[in-house]
């Protein structure tokens, strides 16, 4: 674990910069309109209003003050819809994570520690993945599980396995050439305590990192499926729904798509400012010009 305390260390050490401190400030201002969106929305998000069909936001000439960034062709609070939206994103993006590193850690170990024709087998599948991009392969496992917000997850998780795997599997076999390893294989420790309990908790920077990569890349593939129509189905407030359901109003209400747009955006922008933030904080390299 000595490893994972320094890197610690070295986050808390360098976390000053002005981009990743606006990074986590929106993160955490998003994570908490996700947790309290029935708290803090105004109105339920599939509520609609008789005669308040595509009314402007606050900024343009004739909005209305019962809402503060307008309302869609059917009359639907747009600001309510875009905060139960972020509840819903961020809870993919947690499952697609959460999936997706548990099966690529224990692939990736697995070969990485065997090795031979487990691992020679296991990187064919996943060079075999690799081989289609990733929104055709969530697409054709969509098709085949059947469209819904349950297998988007599942295939935005599908797509984000086999980086995990790889990345799992090289830093195992690092680990698993140091002396600590070699002494608790000599003390009679057994390969599944070896990996779990001296070679993972030394990788767990890496997988961090990757999972934090992965967060956004996640929330951006279950918001494409959605786009698709083959996510989310209506009238869920997902924001990759949302600007489905607003193609059609692109030149005449611009807002309905700019504001889910400009969330997915600023959502992934930020995960990705950490996630290379945080790359760095654990790039031996650069610790070693620091401290130089």
């Amino acid at each position: 674990m000595r490893v994972t305390q320094e890197a610690l260390r070295s986050i808390r050490r360098n976390l000053g910069g002005p981009l990743i401190i606006v990074a986590m400030a929106l993160l955490g201002l998003t994570t908490f309109f996700a947790i309290f969106a029935p708290l803090i929305a105004p109105y339920d998000p599939a509520r609609t209003f008789e005669g308040a069909y595509s009314l402007p936001p606050f900024f343009l000439e004739g909005w209305d003050s019962r809402f503060l960034l307008g309302t869609d062709d059917v009359g639907r609070d747009l600001f309510s819809r875009l905060i139960h939206g972020a509840r819903i994103s961020l809870l993919a993006g947690f499952a697609v994570t959460v999936l997706s590193l548990t099966i690529g850690v224990v692939l990736g170990a697995l070969a990485g520690w065997k090795g031979g024709f487990i691992e020679a087998a296991i990187l064919r599948l996943m060079d075999t993945m690799m081989a289609l991009p990733s929104i055709l392969l969530a697409i054709v496992v969509v098709t085949i599980l059947g469209p819904s917000l349950v297998n988007a997850v599942i295939a935005a998780a599908v797509t984000a396995v086999p980086g995990v795997v790889r990345l799992v599997r090289a830093t195992i076999r690092e680990e698993k050439a140091k002396p600590y390893s070699l002494s608790a294989k000599l003390y009679g420790a057994g390969g599944f305590r070896i990996v779990t309990v001296e070679l993972l908790p030394n990788s767990l920077a890496p997988i961090f990192v990757q999972g934090t990569m992965g967060f956004g890349e996640g929330i951006l593939n279950v918001a494409a499926l959605g786009f698709l129509g083959l996510g989310a189905r209506p009238p869920m407030a997902e924001w990759g729904t949302m600007l489905a359901d607003s193609r059609a109003y692109v030149e005449s209400q611009p807002w309905l798509v700019t504001a889910p747009g400009l969330c997915i955006l600023i959502v992934i922008l930020s995960f990705n400012l950490l996630g290379d933030h945080l790359r760095d904080v654990f790039d031996p390299k650069l610790k070693t010009r620091e401290e130089a």
